[in-house]
């Protein structure tokens, strides 16, 4: 059986649990040469690829593309699975197919563009006749003016509240708004206690200018589910879903055939592939509601191996062609697991 050279181009810390659980998963006969390449020459994916390389810094997103072509035609690297500059990539995926190169995008640069903005995301879904999805109640407020505005429209009738960035990655610029304070509990976004309604426009002026547009909503404090995904062209091919639950170190490997099923439906609406992720959260009466898609694998993705099914194992072999979706088992499911031992204790 052929080698097959994988890359992962710079990502998240997890990325080195990752490929540890790749190498793990591999069958008998079966060969990788895992390229990792980073800005940090001491990233922890240095110990674990077998081959590192350091990536061009301040660099137009045009250059790094023009750099990670002619890298990976060098380096023969048979598929590319990038967290980053993922637009400029998939633009040029045709140039890297010329080669041989199959680049693990969740869709074309026009469809990872509108990922990166929840409210386009919203008007997509509804324009599509929703799908059965909840979408959550949200104003957009394009300055402190709005943001304070919109909080106290929303105060009397929802209570908690908070506000984000439209656009942005992970947690950044996520904060909740409680007249609780650093008192509510099972609420702290890292550092971050929630504000007071009177410490808000405070914040955000400290936060500098222009602010970005922001999203203000309900702050729905239920379990947060995230459904890692693997797709082929707007098919859903396997997925497994995590539970996490608000203020815990535990998260469980669940079986939520529902958001499984609305995750199946949002990949054909948007015609997605590859490896993304799509988070919904749980509000207080039990409804969930569609918070948003990565266009990106989560961090999290790494935990799918105590499930047996790690996704982006099969995204390479789904690339390089050695299996087809048939071939993915079901994921085990009932599992729960401790982030900081990385232990399953249930």
């Amino acid at each position: 059986m052929k080698k097959i050279t994988v890359w992962f181009n710079r990502g998240l810390s997890q990325t080195a649990w990752l490929v540890g659980g790749i190498r793990s998963s591999l069958q008998p006969g079966e060969e990788l040469h895992i390229i990792c390449t980073h800005t940090d020459p001491n990233a922890a994916v240095k110990e674990v690829a077998d081959q590192f390389e350091l990536e061009p810094t301040n660099v137009t997103p045009q250059e790094y593309v023009e750099w990670a072509t002619e890298f990976a035609a060098r380096n023969k690297v048979d598929v590319l699975i990038p967290h980053n500059y993922t637009i400029g990539l998939s633009a040029a995926s045709d140039k890297f197919a010329a080669f041989g190169c199959k680049v693990i995008v969740a869709g074309d640069a026009a469809t990872i563009s509108l990922l990166k903005s929840k409210s386009e995301l919203y008007d997509v879904v509804r324009e599509g006749g929703g799908l059965g999805i909840e979408i959550p109640p949200y104003t957009l407020a394009a300055d402190i003016e709005q943001v304070t505005a919109a909080l106290r429209a929303y105060r009397e009738r929802f209570g908690t509240l908070c506000f984000k960035p439209v656009k942005g990655l992970g947690g950044h610029g996520f904060r909740i708004v409680s007249d609780l304070g650093s008192d509510y509990p099972h609420a702290h976004n890292g550092d971050f206690p929630p504000l007071k309604m009177e410490e808000v426009e405070a914040y955000l002026i400290g936060e500098g200018n222009p602010l970005p547009e922001m999203m203000v909503m309900p702050y729905l404090n239920g379990p947060e589910y995230s459904v890692d995904c693997l797709a082929e062209d707007g098919v859903l091919v396997a997925s497994v879903t995590r539970t996490k639950f608000p203020g815990g170190i535990e998260e469980v490997l669940d079986d939520k055939p529902d958001l499984v099923e609305q995750s199946a439906k949002l990949t054909e609406l948007l015609k997605l592939s590859g490896l993304y992720n799509v988070q919904f959260l749980e509000a207080d009466d039990g409804t969930r509601f569609l918070l948003e898609i990565n266009a990106r694998m989560a961090g999290g993705i790494h935990w799918g191996i105590f499930t047996g099914v790690l996704l982006p194992y099969w995204a390479i072999r789904l690339a390089a062609g050695t299996a087809t979706p048939a071939d993915i088992p079901q994921p085990k499911t009932g599992i729960r697991f401790n982030r900081k031992t990385r232990k399953v204790v249930g």
